[in-house]
């Protein structure tokens, strides 16, 4: 079983490192078979734990740097301090801004992890589950980012072509 801290490599569908690795950290833990990785470029996503193994500390920093150079730019989670956030909007309850926080986490993760995906083993090799929750994660993070643009014209809502 994994927990939060541990770090691990990308593995591909062979169960076998890839090749350049991929290295995360286990940001938070969903169940048995889901976790949400924190990837080193700041960007998250959720992935299946069949997907990666447990590594030390020391080969997590050896491939470290070759995953900088690979970066990419993804969907970002959004950056509010929820209290004060939830003060600034005392018409709405504070629950239903923290339930649409979380939800836009989780389509970020998903969006994330499908593009992560996309890279790494190409369109045609993803599978029809995945590709479904994909196209659900960016019906729902237009709708989360359309709730907090209501609240704060800051928020950019995210338009994908």
């Amino acid at each position: 079983m994994y927990k939060k801290g541990d770090k691990v490599i990308i593995l591909d569908y062979n169960g076998k490192p890839l090749v350049p690795q991929v290295v995360a950290e286990i940001e938070d833990v969903y169940g048995q078979d889901r976790v949400r990785l924190l990837l080193p470029d700041g960007a998250c996503c959720l992935e299946f734990t069949d997907q990666f193994e447990k590594i030390d500390e020391e080969t997590y920093d050896k491939y470290l740097h070759a995953v900088h150079e690979r970066e990419k730019e993804l969907p970002v989670d959004l950056q509010i301090d929820i209290r004060k956030f939830a003060s600034k909007h005392p018409k709405r309850r504070k629950d239903e801004i923290i339930k649409q926080f979380d939800m836009d986490k989780r389509y970020v993760s998903v969006i994330n992890a499908y593009m992560g995906r996309v890279m790494m083993y190409g369109k045609e090799n993803i599978n029809d589950r995945f590709l479904f929750e994909y196209k659900e994660a960016l019906y729902g993070i237009v709708e989360t980012r359309t709730f907090f643009h209501e609240l704060d014209d800051s928020i950019a809502i995210p338009s994908f072509d």
